[in-house]
């Protein structure tokens, strides 16, 4: 009989084992499924904010280009005589200048 007792005493202590142990791996399996989808999610967010980043480099590169299309166009003589005509009112000395009315 005392052998009996302690044979369900050790299937019993095996069983709580094996529940303790299957408790202690699905809480570790829920934690670390939880981590994966915040980390999931963490990196959805840095890349959205990485193509966002990238969008802004290129438009501020094509603007720079533009700048420096302006800046040499500028420089140039046409770009001297449109001012002159339009700011100044000048013309060339073999021109007549004709204005409209308002």
């Amino acid at each position: 009989m005392a052998r009996k007792k302690k044979k369900n005493k050790g299937i019993l202590e095996n069983k709580l084992s094996i529940a303790f142990v299957t408790t202690v791996v699905l809480a570790m399996a829920i934690a670390l499924g939880v981590k994966v989808n915040s980390i999931k999610k963490e990196l959805a967010s840095r890349e959205a904010y990485n193509q966002k980043v990238v969008e802004k480099l290129d438009s501020e590169e094509q603007r720079a280009k533009k700048l420096e299309e302006q800046r040499k166009y500028v420089q140039t003589d046409s770009y001297i005589i449109e001012m002159a005509r339009e700011k100044l009112g000048l013309v060339f000395p073999n021109e007549i200048a004709i204005k409209a009315e308002k």
